[in-house]
């Protein structure tokens, strides 16, 4: 019996095996020899605690993957006769907003409708085991016919979200169901495609085309290369927000699919320092009389922004006139930072922050764009090196 530290992905783990228990208790936490110390104490702790019988799963961790084991199981109520009847009568209608944002209900709905409800809507709860779930993954991902051929990240997305969210809810808001049959559920390790962005000629023909050609947009397409905001906090930015005589925006929301929602993360609000260039253009293109709530970006009818048709009648006929090979509108951020990060003069918390992400993720899925080791850095790693080094010592055997 004990509990040790484990290191996986760069993250450190809780490792517990006591009296016939196995499991595996994720930190989220970074792998640093100041963390692991402070783990390993408390690993330690555990460890002890075991060997004298008296160790409390549900002190050490509330929320672990085993909690189900030892909390007393919640009075079942008697569930909807199939899967559809819980989903469609109860489920789906709690998932609006307020209480999800749009996108989510869309999504949530989508998979339902097109891959859940076919493979399971009919059954009741009790024909959802892990070798069911086994048997849909492979089905939504073997080729056509057999299957639907969708990749490995969409079938994860169908099942460890969505049809996950919708029995977690089953199990701990309804008290249909006890079990949870998605805790043994195994999956590849994911592979996180690497950002795509523009090179600095790619982001000068697609500018230069936008003024000649589309110059209603030239400023959105401009502040997002020059500023490296999310598509969503563009879309969502109002003229209240832009400071234009100190030359800065505030980052306090994000607007996806018509829908105002706070930004991606903590880090995500953030005051926005401007470039003089990125000033000129929103100068120019502010309107005299608009006010405080007015969008800062919009159709040419003055209408608010809709990124998917912004994407598909304007970002994308762009791409084909100046020869750019497509990516994303989102790419005009990997632009700002991989640019930002090969020009090596912006320190990568200042970056970081100006961002509205953390160092990690930057380090994480930047690496390759980030500056490698300068002479001068090498000459200072260990400190100053004497002037005059003296000549290694060879003695004679």
């Amino acid at each position: 019996m004990a509990c040790i530290v484990k290191e996986r992905d760069g993250r450190l783990a809780y490792r517990l095996f006591w009296e016939g228990y196995r499991s595996w208790e994720g930190t989220g936490l970074r792998a640093t020899d100041r963390r692991r110390a402070q783990m390993e104490a408390k690993a330690a702790v555990m460890s002890q605690d075991m060997a004298e019988g008296r160790f409390d799963y549900l002190h050490w961790f509330p929320k672990g993957s085993k909690v189900h084991l030892f909390r007393p199981a919640p009075t079942l109520k008697a569930a909807p006769k199939t899967l559809t009847g819980y989903v469609e009568g109860i489920w789906l209608p709690r998932q609006v907003p307020p209480n999800v944002r749009a996108s989510l209900e869309e999504t949530y709905r989508k998979h339902w409708r097109k891959h859940v409800k076919p493979a399971f809507g009919p059954l009741p709860f009790s024909a959802i085991t892990t070798a069911a779930l086994v048997d849909f993954k492979t089905t939504l991902t073997a080729p056509e016919p057999k299957g639907k051929g969708l990749k490995m990240k969409t079938a994860r997305d169908i099942i460890d979200a969505t049809f996950r969210a919708l029995y977690r809810d089953a199990r701990k808001v309804d008290h249909f169901v006890a079990d949870d049959p998605f805790t043994d559920l195994t999956w590849p390790r994911k592979e996180v495609p690497l950002p795509d962005p523009f090179t600095a000629e790619e982001r000068d023909r697609l500018l230069d085309y936008f003024w000649r050609k589309k110059r209603h947009y030239y400023p959105l397409v401009y502040t997002c290369f020059y500023t490296g905001v999310r598509t969503g906090e563009a879309v969502g930015l109002r003229w209240g927000a832009v400071d234009l005589r100190h030359g800065k925006l505030i980052i306090r929301l994000s607007r996806t699919l018509g829908e105002d929602n706070p930004p991606k993360t903590a880090n995500s609000n953030r005051t926005v320092p401007l470039r003089p260039e990125v000033v000129a253009v929103l100068r120019e293109a502010r309107p005299l009389q608009a006010g405080e709530d007015a969008f800062v970006f919009t159709t040419e009818a003055r209408n608010a922004l809709d990124e998917e048709r912004f994407v598909e009648n304007h970002w994308r006929p762009a791409l084909r006139a100046t020869n750019v090979r497509p990516r994303k509108f989102y790419a005009t951020r990997h632009t700002f930072i991989s640019l930002t990060l090969t020009a090596g003069v912006v320190k990568l918390k200042k970056l970081a922050d100006y961002c509205g992400t953390s160092i990690e993720m930057i380090e994480k899925h930047y690496g390759k764009w980030m500056d490698d080791d300068r002479p001068e850095e090498l000459a200072a790693l260990g400190g100053a090196a004497p002037a005059s080094p003296k000549p290694a010592v060879v003695v004679a055997v």
